[in-house]
């Protein structure tokens, strides 16, 4: 029975692919390399990358790494935020610097047990950017850094925003408020911010393509990774197109001002054939003096001078180091959750019975 069932699920996914790549047979019937982007007419749907063979820039790199534990009457969420400095010169490390220090420790924060399951979703998502985003807006201040990357988003995500009802409205409000401050800093301080998702699945490109390219509904649809993998060859990249068409409407972009809602942009670029393409985010700074399509080069040619270094896994390299150094190792959290029961216990806290079972 097990077995039928695999097979099944199998059998599924099978036919699922081959429908896939029926809707990609019939996209590739376009000649993406020669239609203009409509975001902008200079560059095409599919672009070349020019990575930059001599890299003598700094990139920041940001990551945490979390856990939460509950008790019966509270609930403690374990952070270690890491931020690091890769400077290059002709093409090679030399220098990394580590934030706060090389060797962090682990802080636990505490909320009350009067949370709902959601809301400490909400508060645990919320308290791991502030934290995330405190760093880098901290490094960027101390350094003369040229790129900024965050693992992840560069704007929070639906899993960050509470309900209007919830208490912790003034905690989103205030972290809407920290990105928009890192945003000026940027800004200011002329460094390129740039959001890295390293498993993405959206499907904004496709949406795009059928929309403004194909203005045709299709039959399958897909999730962009898999499309821009059939699409692009390696060391290619998909033009640049807004983070949303209609930022008013969309439930975390209206809470931005227009000025950054309107300059949000996500590309995907690929540069190998046995990974997954790599989606990235950033904000438009025209003040920087550049066109839109400078402004993307510059991302694109830099950033992929860092990532290429296996085939298999391709992410900045200052964001592989900061994920490395900010997991939370077992007797980390061992540690910190048994200190506090030591010093609790006899005011009755407890960890929940599902953890304390003795059969």
């Amino acid at each position: 029975m097990i077995m039928d069932n695999l097979q099944n699920i199998v059998n599924l996914m099978v036919n699922n692919y081959e429908k896939n790549q029926l809707t990609i047979k019939y996209l590739k019937k376009n000649n993406f390399k020669e239609i203009n982007n409509p975001y902008n007419n200079l560059e095409k749907i599919i672009n070349k990358i020019e990575i930059i063979k001599d890299q003598n820039s700094s990139f920041i790199g940001v990551d945490s790494g979390f856990v939460n534990k509950q008790f019966n009457f509270a609930n403690i969420t374990i952070i270690k935020e890491v931020g690091v400095v890769f400077n290059y010169r002709n093409s090679k490390l030399e220098k990394a610097t580590y934030f706060p220090k090389a060797y962090n420790l682990a802080k636990p924060y505490i909320t009350t047990s009067a949370l709902e399951l959601e809301e400490i979703v909400w508060n645990t998502s919320i308290l791991r950017l502030e934290k995330e985003i405190g760093l880098s807006f901290e490094i960027i201040e101390k350094s003369d850094s040229n790129f900024c990357l965050i693992d992840g988003s560069i704007v929070p995500q639906y899993i960050s925003k509470p309900s209007k009802e919830s208490k912790l409205l003034s905690s989103y409000n205030s972290l809407i408020n920290n990105f928009i401050n890192i945003y000026n800093l940027c800004k200011e301080k002329k460094v390129y911010l740039v959001g890295c998702i390293e498993d993405s699945r959206a499907n904004r490109f496709f949406k795009f393509l059928e929309e403004k390219i194909i203005k045709e509904k299709l039959t399958n649809e897909l999730y962009d990774p898999f499309l821009v993998f059939s699409l692009l060859s390696k060391n290619e990249r998909t033009c640049v197109i807004k983070y949303s068409d209609n930022f008013k409407e969309h439930p975390i972009l209206k809470d931005f001002p227009k000025e950054v809602s309107d300059n949000l942009y996500i590309l995907y670029i690929k540069l190998s054939e046995d990974d997954f393409p790599l989606r990235l985010e950033f904000i438009y700074f025209e003040s920087f003096g550049l066109s839109l399509k400078e402004y993307t080069e510059q991302i694109v040619s830099n950033i992929s001078s860092v990532s290429n270094l296996n085939k298999r896994y391709v992410y900045p390299s200052p964001l592989i180091e900061a994920d490395l150094r900010s997991r939370l190792r077992l007797d980390e959290i061992d540690s910190i959750t048994n200190t506090i029961l030591e010093k609790t216990r006899k005011f009755g806290f407890r960890v929940p019975r599902r953890e304390s079972r003795i059969f």
